[in-house]
């Protein structure tokens, strides 16, 4: 029985892959020129947090992609656990959407397969969990029982938190 081979839609608008292109590129390459090269930015204050009066699920995340493209793991997860996740997809889809535009394919379907899949759900699932645990963190410094405070990933949760 001879492999169906896939034939993959034809690309119909460039611009919008243009646009995803830039979106995940730039913060990459941004924090790729202050990692290494010293470059300087002007990041603005969280308006989320300037409106709302309390952090946003993504604050810390800039922070945690710098430290993490100068090498510093430590202080990197300790500024927001998802930042290498972060960018772990940011250049996949960085590498996906300029395999479209040299090659005008839609991976439509593989975005699609992608966000329906049970681990988009689990990492969307974890995502909004870790916010609700730095909140909760922030906002009450809860003692642990049996001695976890004393825990590195504790102390690395609560040090992030407090820093929010």
């Amino acid at each position: 029985m001879p492999l169906e081979v896939i034939a993959l839609p034809q690309l119909r608008s460039p611009f919008w892959r243009i646009v995803t292109l830039t979106t995940f590129a730039s913060p990459l390459a941004i924090a790729v020129g202050v990692s290494h090269w010293g470059l300087r930015f002007p990041f603005p204050p969280c308006l989320f947090q300037w409106a709302f009066g309390f952090p946003a699920p993504s604050c810390g995340l800039t922070r945690s992609v710098l430290a993490l493209m100068a090498g510093d793991w430590p202080r990197s997860l300790s500024y927001h656990l998802f930042g290498p996740v972060f960018v772990v997809l940011a250049t996949a889809l960085t590498l996906a959407t300029s395999f479209e535009l040299i090659t005008r394919r839609s991976l439509v379907q593989w975005y699609e397969g992608l966000w329906q899949s049970r681990a988009a759900v689990i990492l969307l699932g974890l995502y909004v969990t870790y916010y609700g645990v730095r909140l909760w963190i922030r906002y009450t410094v809860p003692a642990l029982p049996w001695g976890l405070d004393d825990a590195v990933v504790w102390q690395q949760l609560v040090a992030g938190a407090v820093a929010l």
